[in-house]
């Protein structure tokens, strides 16, 4: 900021000092209102759901309660003898 924008700032920001606190606040309030229509847009929601599914998808039936006991016992005895 040059030197005028900065005199101007502190005597703004002195002056808002002096008032009181649910002032400030709503003088806050105001202020993040003018921004919302300059902010940038959030990006674009991206179907990840459907990505991941798709990821998961196969021809193959899901393995049973028994099938993966087996894969979880013979991984653990390879692990731990």
């Amino acid at each position: 900021m040059d030197t005028l924008a900065t005199t101007s700032y502190q005597t703004v920001l002195n002056t808002v000092r002096q008032w009181p606190p649910d002032r400030r606040f709503a003088l806050v309030q105001d202020v993040i209102n003018t921004l919302a229509s300059e902010v940038a847009h959030p990006r674009p929601r991206h179907k990840t759901l459907e990505k991941a599914l798709g990821l998961l998808a196969t021809d193959q039936p899901a393995p049973s309660d028994a099938e993966i006991q087996q894969w979880l016992d013979e991984h653990r005895m390879e692990k731990y003898g």
